[in-house]
């Protein structure tokens, strides 16, 4: 585009520097829904706000994320004519790790699963209630509006849930976790059997834990 519409002659990897220079990266966007209220989405943060301002309540953000054995091929930049391959066999090996995480402690805890359900969600809250030490007297999960999340048999224990506005996971700051721990543990990382997995996993999450 530069040579033809302004006679620029000018190398991509000249182009590539200038660009990484200015601070800009190679990035595949991420879907995203245009459904947002943006007048709920406004009165929630006003309500977080709020929340954040009393020194007897804590937030914790909740949320789950799948795992799988053989994640998709990332983009990277590689030599033009060199062909790229990544192990990728179609196996349906999964684990789903249920956590939440505390941002003015830095207190993360998580469990794994092989699946997520109203059941599998209430052993959850029961955990979280027996080992997590809550340090003020008012503690708010704020989670998404995922079917098991809202069943109202659920016991939330010593917590109180806030629903997120519907369409919002940028809202959510766990969410940049489980991007900055799949980035770090799962690129091109390929498990043939599920302790392997779990391995990985358990080794993922402590490296969360630990980071605070």
């Amino acid at each position: 585009y530069l040579k033809d519409e302004f006679k620029i002659e000018i190398s991509y990897s000249t182009v590539v520097r200038w660009l990484h220079k200015e601070n800009y990266a190679l990035k595949v966007p991420r879907p995203w829904s245009d459904l947002q209220d943006e007048k709920k989405r406004q009165d929630f943060l006003n309500q977080l706000e709020s929340l954040l301002e009393n020194p007897e309540i804590d937030i914790w953000y909740l949320d789950e994320s799948g795992v799988e054995a053989d994640p998709r091929p990332k983009r990277r930049w590689a030599e033009k004519g060199k062909e790229l391959r990544v192990t990728k066999n179609g196996g349906h090996i999964r684990m789903n790790v249920c956590g939440m995480v505390c941002p003015r402690t830095g207190d993360f805890y998580a469990l794994e699963f092989t699946h997520v359900d109203t059941d599998v969600f209430q052993v959850f809250l029961e955990q979280a209630n027996k080992d997590i030490t809550l340090e003020r007297p008012r503690n708010i999960i704020i989670c998404d509006n995922a079917t098991w999340h809202k069943t109202k048999s659920l016991n939330w224990g010593d917590f109180e849930v806030l629903f997120l506005p519907a369409y919002s996971p940028d809202l959510n700051p766990i969410e940049r976790l489980w991007r900055i721990m799949k980035a770090e543990w799962f690129t091109d990382f390929i498990a043939k059997t599920r302790p392997q997995l779990i391995e990985r996993l358990d080794a993922a999450l402590c490296w969360l834990v630990d980071r605070k």
